[in-house]
């Protein structure tokens, strides 16, 4: 199963190792043609979930968004594409680092994520960036901002795989290089059905 239920809405497991790479999985089949069944992000209040999910923002800041959201549907429509789009650029950038032309797009929203950024107290006695509440209904796409300029400048970027289920590319850090699938569960298992289906057809 690739989803777990939060608050009433289904989102994508966290399977990636890193919450950039869990938000590019929030879109499965990059390998195909769009196809709208693949689409996680369906609306601004999934997004704002999603965020809170990764535990990037404050559950209070997910009802806030959400009731802001109900206030200014089109505002919240101007960021859920936006944040659509910085995915697809950010999927580039993980797949291909070295291009300068696929980092451009991801570098100008982190720098309007930065500027807005602020260090606050974090866990274990250490800070953490922060994007303020003044940030609106942007709060979510530049928080996913700030967590894909982490990846892209960590060394676990360079242990990034994709999976090769059919409909699902999706990515995640694979620490001990022996790791082919998102879920052994569901993209495994399902590999594993049809070569055993491949296998009975073709004795027969």
């Amino acid at each position: 199963m690739h989803w777990v239920m939060v608050d009433g809405i289904p989102l994508p497991k966290r399977v990636g190792g890193h919450p950039a790479l869990d938000f590019c999985n929030t879109y499965a089949g990059w390998d195909e043609r769009f196809n709208p069944r693949g689409e996680w992000l369906r609306s601004y209040e999934v997004l704002a979930r999603f965020a809170g999910y990764l535990e990037l923002i404050d559950e209070s800041d997910v009802r806030r968004l959400c009731r802001a959201a109900a206030r200014d549907d089109e505002g919240a429509a101007e960021v859920l594409a936006e944040t659509r789009r910085f995915r697809k650029h950010l999927h580039s950038a993980v797949t291909e680092p070295s291009s300068a032309r696929l980092l451009g797009p991801v570098t100008r929203l982190v720098q309007r994520a930065a500027a807005q950024a602020r260090l606050r107290p974090g866990a274990q006695g250490t800070a953490r960036w922060e994007i303020p509440r003044s940030a609106g209904l942007e709060m979510p796409l530049l928080v996913l901002a700030l967590s894909a300029a982490e990846l892209l400048t960590s060394p676990e970027l360079l242990l990034v795989k994709s999976c090769p289920g059919p409909e699902c590319g999706w990515m995640f850090i694979d620490g001990r290089g022996r790791r082919r699938w998102c879920s052994m569960s569901s993209c495994g298992n399902r590999a594993k059905s049809r070569a055993y289906s491949q296998r009975h057809r073709t004795r027969a």
